[in-house]
């Protein structure tokens, strides 16, 4: 079972809530499915999120002892609103801890220039 602080569960469930209000427009490709996303909560394994949503266009493992999160996978998509990215974090027993849509070409999700 996942043990969430009071503010981790509120960010959990606002990212949640945008999940569900938005992927269901998606269209042409990196269509993600809006009733298999919604199946993609904290508590679930890998292997799930791969039956549910395939493999992902991104896998990121860095074993930062100090953190309970693990890997990453990163699924596209683009509906009426633009394209964006679904961000799912895995502890180290690979479940889920983290489920997130984040806009691509919002502001800050461009980067920082270097500066000279």
């Amino acid at each position: 079972m996942i043990k969430l602080s009071m503010a981790g569960a509120l960010l959990v469930l606002c990212m949640f809530t945008g999940l569900s209000t938005h992927a269901g427009t998606a269209q042409g490709p990196g269509t993600i499915n809006a009733q298999h996303l919604a199946k993609v909560i904290p508590g679930i394994s890998k292997a799930r999120v791969k039956e549910l949503l395939g493999a992902p266009w991104r896998r990121v493992q860095y074993n930062d002892l100090d953190e309970r999160e693990n890997e990453f996978w990163e699924y596209r998509g683009k509906d009426a609103e633009g394209p964006y990215r679904i961000h799912i974090e895995f502890d180290t027993k690979g479940t889920v801890v983290i489920v997130g849509r984040v806009p691509e070409g919002a502001a800050g999700t461009q980067g920082t220039p270097a500066k000279n």
